[in-house]
């Protein structure tokens, strides 16, 4: 053997000597023994595997939750059954923004907006229920159905007040509708689902409880349902449905304690069956909402009011006028009737008679239990219509002067001034009209604020100052007005007393 290769095998060993000690150095760092290695148990991620063994059976037996079993299975099929007859909505419209650089110059420029919300197929023909907040001003609407369809759809009608708007799919049908329930047979503590594609996720179901009836807002005409089934942002106008899979209310809206990033809290609300149904149907009847009328000007009761008449239950509201030749005079009620009940339902407050007279259908014969000198009595009235009887009232001769205020005078004694948006306000989609000035012997000082928009009289959209003025003179001089204001980011209800001439 010469030196060269003896000194060949020399390295070759030194070099296996020091790649073995690195070897096991890195084993025994990795957590491995030196009788791992050894005995080849050495892993190279220095974990082991592990035995284990499953547990073959359930921790119950089947047959020990067969009612759970049945409602895991029933709900299961309740979705299946009504998710067809859910959209969601995708809207599309243009903003016209005020730009102002740093010279000074301004300009308009158009900006696209987006909006997003659930809708429920209500007909055979491809009518859609869904809220007026999810479509309001945007003139593009795309539904994508439950198949992945995609269908647009245009407005039929809407009515702000209920928050209610019926579109029509743009496609040959037939659709597969769901069924309205009867909202007032509800009960606190009943199942409900809430259907809808919250946050554009796509259809989602939700499960939870009535959790109350008749939670009244501002700015809501009727009272809503609150359910603990979670709704979230995109909900809106989806279906809050029963057991049997029928409507029992329209998802309106949700209450959070954060208005940048709204999420649910347990607490949702839902705009009930019953009169969605009505809008709807008056909507598709007539073309637009229809309001029932008695014809009573009305105010809450005070303290001294009480006194005065020696009532002392907490219900009831007081007629202060009547209109002559209206369905409240045919019925019998005189000036200072305490109205308590309307069709056998307390009346807490003017506003929630107001809002169940107008949800009353025209020709519906309501009872009314009033208190009149002392004792109650039961009178029957037959509903009229609003807007019959703002062109056809018959003005009796102590009004006669009052009908033929000019609108300046009677808003002089309303004492407010007003004004159309500006083009700026216009630009950023202010709709009504903006209160200038408030006089300082207006009786309405301290509910209106200067800078208030008013955007309707008793429910109906108001356009121009001019509009305002004269639809407030017809309505002001004969009957109570309801005003729909915008402050800030709160709607409001006001309603005004009529305008006595001097």
């Amino acid at each position: 053997m010469n030196d060269g290769f003896r000194r060949f095998l020399v390295l070759l060993a030194v070099f296996c000597i020091a790649f073995l000690a690195v070897f096991v150095m890195r084993k025994i760092q990795g957590g491995n023994s030196l009788m791992d290695i050894l005995t080849g148990r050495a892993s190279g991620n220095g974990f082991e595997s592990e035995e284990y063994t499953l547990r073959q059976k359930p921790s119950i037996n089947l047959k020990d939750v067969e009612v759970l079993a049945a409602i895991n299975a029933e709900s299961a099929a309740l979705v299946r059954a009504v998710v067809p007859s859910v959209v969601s909505i995708d809207t599309t419209g243009i903003r016209r923004e005020r730009i102002r650089d740093l010279y000074g110059r301004t300009w308009v420029q158009p900006r696209a907006v987006q909006g997003q919300g659930s809708g429920v197929i209500v007909t055979k023909e491809g009518h859609v229920l869904t809220n007026h907040h999810v479509i309001q001003g945007t003139p593009r609407i795309r539904l994508t159905m439950h198949d992945g369809s995609v269908h647009s759809a245009r407005v039929i009608g809407t009515d702000p007040n209920v928050d209610i708007a019926v579109l029509k799919i743009d496609s040959k049908g037939p659709f597969i509708p769901l069924k309205f329930g009867d909202s007032s047979k509800i009960e606190v503590g009943n199942t409900a689902f809430a259907i809808g594609s919250p946050f554009g996720l796509g259809t989602s179901v939700t499960e939870g409880k009535i959790s109350a009836k008749k939670r009244p807002f501002s700015d809501s005409q009727v009272d809503l349902l609150q359910t603990s089934a979670a709704i979230n942002p995109g909900n809106s106008g989806g279906p809050l449905i029963n057991i049997l899979g029928e409507i029992i209310g329209i998802n309106s809206r949700i209450y959070s304690t954060n208005r940048d990033n709204p999420g649910f809290q347990g607490i949702g609300f839902a705009i009930p069956s019953n009169a969605a149904f009505k809008t709807m149907k008056d909507i598709l009847d007539r073309g637009h909402p229809v309001r029932g009328f008695l014809g009573m000007a009305m105010e809450d009761l005070d303290p001294m009011t009480r006194r005065e008449f020696g009532y002392e239950e907490r219900a009831g509201v007081r007629i202060t006028a009547l209109v002559p030749d209206s369905p409240a005079m045919k019925a019998g009620l005189q000036k200072d009737d305490i109205v308590i009940r309307y069709k056998g339902e307390q009346i807490p407050s003017m506003r929630r008679l107001i809002a169940l007279i107008q949800q009353s259908k025209v020709n519906e014969e309501v009872t009314l239990e009033i208190w009149r000198e002392g004792a109650k009595h039961t009178l029957t009235a037959t509903i009229g219509e609003a807007d019959d009887f703002s062109k056809e009232l018959l003005i009796s001769e102590e009004n006669k002067a009052q009908q033929r205020l000019d609108t300046q005078t009677i808003l002089k004694a309303i004492g407010i001034v007003v004004r159309n948006p500006t083009e700026i306000e216009r630009a950023n989609d202010m709709r009504g009209i903006v209160i200038t000035r408030i006089k300082p012997e207006s009786k309405l000082k301290g509910k209106l604020l200067t800078g208030d928009i008013i955007h309707a009289i008793n429910g109906r959209r108001v356009t121009t100052a001019q509009d305002f003025l004269a639809r407030l003179a017809a309505s002001a001089s004969v009957q109570n007005t309801e005003l729909t204001i915008q402050r800030g980011r709160s709607i409001l209800h006001l309603t005004i007393s009529p305008v006595r001439a001097e």
